[in-house]
């Protein structure tokens, strides 16, 4: 892989639905000098019909290797339309890329100081790992680790960034792909399109049954605005 900048950057922000959101993003993009993105806003949550639902959402598989049930706790029409916009995203860049490093960013994302400049560093050591599908950069993840007592195996330090690699993963507020990984994934996906947990939930499963490497890094980049109570959560 070497590509040592991000191709192209991917945010998920529905401008209708979600005005304070969108114009805060707009507000740190410009703050931040970031002119290669692309907003996604290809479902809303109440644009989920029973249609939609039936099509993709066939089991709870992954939903019960973290202890849920479809029955007892179903999907929202939140998670559902996140997951198929993430997808989006993916698909995205599947049709328009061959190669790169993407960064897929969701609407409550809040960017550290010097986040690009972080960023670049983060994409350029990253060049030292050779397994890696997907990075998460996000505070979200970090905070749900230490909930759990982790880290608990010894970090890669490469530079300035410290990268874990462990078999767990919650919260997608930012997540960088390598081309390999959304090829990987999408095909996964697309053979039997079945949205069976959350997109944090299912990309934590499909890592721990697949060839498939998910790292997150510290010092974290973004901070989730839903977890810091800055935005109320639209998932449920």
């Amino acid at each position: 892989m070497s590509t040592t900048s991000i191709t192209k950057i991917y945010i998920i922000v529905n401008k209708k639905n979600e005005e304070s959101r969108y114009d805060n993003l707009i507000k740190q993009l410009q703050i931040h000098n970031i002119k290669n993105y692309e907003f996604i806003d290809h479902t809303w949550g109440s644009e989920i019909t029973e249609e939609i639902r039936n099509e993709y959402v066939k089991s709870d598989f992954s939903m019960r290797r973290h202890g849920r049930s479809m029955k007892e706790k179903p999907l929202s029409n939140g998670e559902i339309s996140l997951f198929l916009n993430h997808i989006e995203c993916l698909t995205n860049i599947k049709n328009k890329f061959d190669d790169g490093i993407f960064l897929i960013l969701e609407s409550d994302a809040l960017f550290t100081d010097n986040f690009n400049m972080n960023l670049q560093e983060v994409i350029q050591n990253s060049a030292c790992i050779n397994d890696w599908d997907i990075i998460n950069i996000g505070a979200g993840q970090k905070k749900y680790m230490a909930s759990l007592g982790y880290p608990k195996t010894k970090a890669i330090n490469v530079k300035s960034t410290n990268f874990y690699k462990e078999n767990i993963n919650r919260c997608t507020e930012a997540l960088i792909w390598n081309y390999a990984a959304v090829e990987k994934f999408l095909t996964n996906f697309y053979t039997n399109k079945d949205i069976d947990g959350p997109i944090d939930t299912k990309l934590d499963v499909f890592s721990s049954t697949n060839d498939f490497n998910i790292y997150w890094c510290n010092p974290e980049l973004v901070y989730q605005g839903s977890i810091f109570n800055v935005f109320k959560s639209h998932l449920r």
